[in-house]
């Protein structure tokens, strides 16, 4: 996502969990010269979310596209299933992006026409539920960003804020390759999000889409 956002001109802040770990970041933010920088946050946490978004708000007066791309996946099922990994799952990939909304508002606001995209899944679409692959946690948590995403378009909407939701595809990463052959390049889906965040208007505010451009179904 970074690599495509300086490829598309952006000035560009990555989070992730662990920083020091993060070579392949660290060693394009050497080479960006100056236009990214990667910063330590847990979605999970609250203070670390604040934390975040101040360290962001020292550094840049607007914002003017926020990228809610960090999550967590594993599969469960009745057995499994449990108040601590509903509330883990919920916390990082729900509770934790709309945390950050929150504490990014004045710099999405100041843009003028802040967009943000939150990448949701198809497992968050009641006609995406697949009877092979039992998810409680996961599909749950994809579930509630969508809702927020629509409460968000409204509470949002007078400031110039838009906001979607979308489905990646079937992404060729660590997550996607847990739960089988995954088909998605993350450079491919990077750059129809940005393409997305551009085109954003008043009529997708609110709506889910699939990374190329179409509608989902919720």
């Amino acid at each position: 996502m970074a690599r495509a956002a300086l490829k598309a001109g952006y000035r560009v802040f990555a989070g992730c969990l662990k920083p020091a770990r993060a070579r392949e970041m660290r060693a394009l933010e050497r080479e960006s010269k100056g236009l990214l920088s990667v910063f330590g946050i847990d979605l999970g946490s609250e203070a670390s979310v604040s934390r975040a978004a101040a360290w962001m708000g020292r550094r840049t007066r607007r914002l003017d596209v926020l990228v809610n791309n960090a999550g967590i996946y594993w599969t469960d099922g009745l057995d499994r299933v449990s108040f601590a990994s509903l509330r883990k799952m919920h916390e990082v990939n729900a509770f934790g992006p709309l945390c950050l909304i929150r504490h990014l508002r004045p710099l999405l606001k100041a843009s003028g026409r802040g967009r943000i995209v939150n990448v949701s899944s198809e497992s968050g679409s009641m006609e995406g539920v697949r009877k092979a692959r039992p998810i409680y946690a996961y599909a749950a948590s994809k579930a509630s960003l969508n809702m927020f995403t629509r409460h968000l378009s409204h509470e949002l909407a007078p400031e110039g804020i838009r906001i979607i939701a979308i489905h990646p595809g079937w992404m060729r990463t660590p997550m996607g390759k847990a739960s089988g052959d995954p088909t998605q390049e993350p450079s491919d889906t990077a750059r129809d999000i940005l393409r997305l965040a551009a085109r954003m208007n008043a009529a997708m505010n609110g709506g889910f889409f699939l990374h190329s451009g179409e509608r989902y179904p919720w």
